[in-house]
């Protein structure tokens, strides 16, 4: 595989890998091997740490005295603690006082990643492989709750060596809620075994019943394995006091790697720690894989934001869609642990479908990195099943709410990969977002969907923020269903959507282009969070796309009149766009933003970064070019040319801080012709990795991959794991929405497109002759090569039906019988 990045020394300080399900909470692997930012609560938790849960390990090799010593690297970040030290706590609480290993090293290579732990003295080589299930097209399996985590003991000496590696986590129902007078904790740590009763783990259950079944604060969790030799303490001493319970686990475990297999407490009590042990003995030169499973279930979702001072029992609440197929935390590790191999197995075959890619090595990690926001609370699984999205996460809660259009119109990942899944959001957005009031009548979309589903929308008000129609979000959700439908070749799909997505387009007659004459005018709200006016390039960019894709769409279906006026529309927007926003290098806002009664906050004459953002959307969904090919290349060169700074430098950017002086990275905004506004639009000096990978795309569909991967490079360069995670890209929040913009590099790159209305595979490399990635379409994932004359596909998984093969200049028909590509196969066809 690809060669993905090692972080080791300074690196591991801000690594954080996601491990969890999509809309199922998460906790994260830290970089040298413990676990931190424990979202598992149904809302975010940043720098959330639980006390006494950590990974141990005692060895003993024949002859020799026996070590112990926590599985982890060095300690590495926040040395003073609150002013009490390491242990975070003025009473201790973790493990990094114990002995651990010398140096870590990480490899990840999302959905999997990889950490090699050294010391000179351990007579093991001890290694760690986490996962939680990541398979395209099957969003269920991709969605449990659960995180892997499979150590390899490795004996590098001439003798035997026994040893036992533990895990001790504490309690985490429920994590940091107050334990008060009238309201104490029932905790209580069990041990199960349904291994010899036809099941598939054991281990350890964890239990509160503090709160009842219904309270939003009710769960569970699991510490299990399906390892034959185990040891375990169902709990620590509870309310030992001072440091006396890791003082007696400590003295239990390092003489002889047993824990007594003991059942401390039956009553429920006190949170307290519990600890399963992996017993095992090796001969000179063997290894044994010890697979440990954290599961988790917090079935009550509360609506915990937007409902001003209602007490708890007044807000909704409704029940997690993973918690309907997993009740409990081992419900879910009974699932995986019977599915394990398979699940293992499918996830290894998609990540060497992206790993083994020839594309660049920046592009690959920063699709496979950006892919694990959909493991991040950033994700939603409604009751029924819809697919939601915060825009990202604040600390300790969601930040900006509704899978709002605007932003989640730049994420293509989850609508490659859980095709089905992103529909869902589609569908909700037009079954319960058409305003309330005059403007719903007319079609405008509120751009974030209220909660619960079904709550009535907002009726439209021009002075809030949040709850009328976003003209970029709208628009391109028109061009999303162009997308999508040419994605699944669903039919049925089309005409369910079309009334709504008809009725969302012709609101631009009403709102933005009341005139009809194809350029849009007025008030337009947008994804900078202040309304544009006048014509400007990205909303018409989205507009033309929309309305070409509206009117082929219309003509399908056989609404030709529609379609007729759609296509009278673009084509007189088309002409005015060339001659009236185009200034020769580039596009611009014609309204004069410097008069002096003009409103705040826009662009003018500026050189925007999302300029020809409309023409990517309808480049990935096969619409072609919406506006002259010269003219895209030559704005997007400019974007290149003026708002790519490598480094920043002196750039002086008083807004929110992304990307500092040493760095490099791509302006939202520049004036190289000077007009600058005294007060241009919020963020324009800032630096986002979704707009830039939007960017970046595109300079690679038009050829300029030098340009795009020199912005890519800038990002991965940041995300260093010294001063950033490489696995959250934030921008309103961490595991920010809009990264998910980096997907469309990979069609960009490959020139692989499948077509699953006309049957129809597109194909047109860029650059190289010679390729080999990842494909993924409605139906089918798998690889594909092109060797220079023939290209080959073999699908992991589903099948696909190709009637034609579309090249440059030329189509190949394929013969009756070789039109049915399946998974396990190998499909050929000479293109020479």
């Amino acid at each position: 595989m690809a060669k993905s990045t090692t972080y080791r020394g300074s690196q591991l300080r801000e690594v954080a890998f996601p491990l969890g399900g999509i809309g199922t909470g998460c906790v994260s692997l830290e970089g040298r091997g413990s676990l931190r930012d424990w979202e598992i609560y149904n809302r975010p938790a940043k720098g959330s740490i639980f006390e006494y849960t950590f990974p141990i390990l005692w060895c003993q090799q024949e002859g020799q005295p026996s070590q112990t010593r926590t599985v982890q690297g060095p300690f590495n970040r926040d040395f003073i603690g609150g002013g009490f030290g390491i242990n975070r706590g003025q009473f201790g609480g973790q493990s990094d006082g114990l002995p651990s290993f010398k140096s870590a090293t990480f490899r990840g290579q999302f959905p999997f990643a990889e950490i090699q732990f050294d010391h000179p003295a351990c007579p093991l080589d001890v290694s760690l492989k986490a996962f939680s299930p990541f398979i395209p097209l099957d969003h269920d399996s991709s969605a449990m709750p659960v995180a892997s985590l499979t150590y390899t003991l490795s004996n590098r000496t001439q003798s035997t060596v026994r040893a036992t590696l533990a895990w001790t986590l504490m309690n985490p129902v429920t994590h940091g809620v107050p334990n008060v007078q009238d309201e104490p904790n029932k905790a209580l740590n069990t041990f199960r075994d349904t291994l010899s009763s036809g099941g598939h783990c054991r281990g350890l259950l964890f239990e509160n019943a503090r709160f009842s079944p219904d309270d939003h604060r009710h769960g569970t969790a699991a510490l299990t394995t399906s390892w034959p030799d185990v040891t375990y303490t169902t709990s620590w001493l509870r309310d030992a006091g001072w440091f006396n319970n890791i003082h007696h686990f400590w003295d239990t475990f390092s003489k002889d790697g047993q824990l007594g297999n003991e059942h401390p407490y039956s009553e429920p009590g006190s949170r307290a720690p519990g600890s399963l042990g992996l017993c095992v003995t090796l001969a000179p030169g063997e290894s044994a894989d010890l697979p440990f499973l954290i599961s988790w279930c917090f079935p009550n979702f509360i609506k915990y934001f937007s409902e001003g001072d209602k007490k708890d029992s007044e807000r909704p609440k409704w029940t997690n869609e993973y918690a309907k197929r997993y009740p409990t935390a081992w419900d879910a590790a009974e699932d995986f642990f019977a599915r394990r191999a398979e699940l293992e197995v499918k996830t290894q075959a998609f990540t060497e479908a992206l790993w083994n890619s020839s594309l660049p090595i920046e592009v690959i990690e920063s699709i496979a990195n950006t892919a694990s926001i959909l493991h991040s609370p950033t994700c939603l699984r409604l009751q029924d099943g819809t697919f939601y999205g915060w825009e990202g996460c604040g600390n300790e809660g969601g930040c900006c709410e509704g899978s709002c259009t605007h932003v989640w119109n730049y994420a293509l990942t989850q609508a490659a990969l859980f095709p089905a899944l992103h529909r869902t959001m589609r569908k909700a957005e037009y079954q319960y977002c058409f305003e309330a009031g005059q403007h719903g009548q007319h079609g405008g979309v509120i751009f974030r969907i209220p909660l619960p589903l079904g709550k009535p929308a907002y009726a439209f008000d021009p002075k809030s923020p949040w709850h009328h129609a976003a003209s970029d979000g709208q628009l391109g959700g028109i061009v999303q269903l162009y997308r999508d439908w040419r994605y699944c070749g669903d039919d049925e799909y089309l005409k369910f959507m079309w009334p709504h997505a008809k009725r969302a387009l012709e609101y631009a007659w009403f709102q933005w282009d009341r005139d009809r004459d194809g350029v849009v005018d007025g008030d337009q709200h947008n994804t900078y969070d202040i309304n544009f006016q006048g014509p400007n390039p990205l909303a018409q960019g989205f507009y033309l796309a929309a309305l070409l894709a509206g009117s082929k769409i219309a003509r399908y279906l056989g609404d030709n009149s529609a379609a007729d006026e759609y296509e009278r529309v673009y084509h007189a927007g088309r002409a005015k766009t060339q001659n009236e926003l185009f200034n020769g290098e580039y596009l611009v806002q014609t309204f004069d933003c410097l008069k002096p009664d003009a409103p705040k906050f826009q662009h003018g004459i500026g050189c925007l970064s999302d300029q020809v953002f409309g023409q990517l959307a309808a480049h990935v969904a096969g619409l072609g070019y919406i506006l002259d090919e010269s003219v895209v290349k030559s704005s997007l060169a400019a974007v290149f040319k003026h708002n790519f700074k490598n480094p920043l430098g002196d750039h002086c950017n008083p807004q929110r801080i992304y990307a500092i002086a040493d760095e490099s990275g791509l302006l939202l905004c520049t004036w190289p012709r000077g007009g600058r506004p005294a007060y241009p639009f919020p963020y324009s000096d800032e630096v986002w990795s979704g707009i830039e990978y939007q960017v970046a795309s595109h300079l690679m569909y038009e050829g300029l991959i030098d340009e795009g991967l020199a912005i890519v490079k800038a990002i991965r360069a940041r995300h260093d794991g010294t001063r950033r995670n490489p696995f959250n890209e934030f921008e309103c929040g961490h595991h920010y929405a809009r990264a998910l913009a980096s997907w469309a590099m990979l069609p960009a790159l490959s020139g692989f497109r499948f077509d699953a209305v006309e049957k129809t595979l597109y194909f047109s490399p860029p650059r190289s002759s010679k390729i080999k990635c990842l494909f993924t379409t409605g139906s089918s994932w798998g690889t594909f090569t092109f060797d220079g004359s023939t290209l080959s596909l073999k699908p992991v998984a589903g099948e696909l039906t190709i009637e034609r093969v579309v090249l440059p200049g030329r189509t190949l028909d394929i013969e009756p019988k070789r039109r049915v590509v399946k998974a396990g196969k190998i499909w050929k066809v000479a293109l020479a």
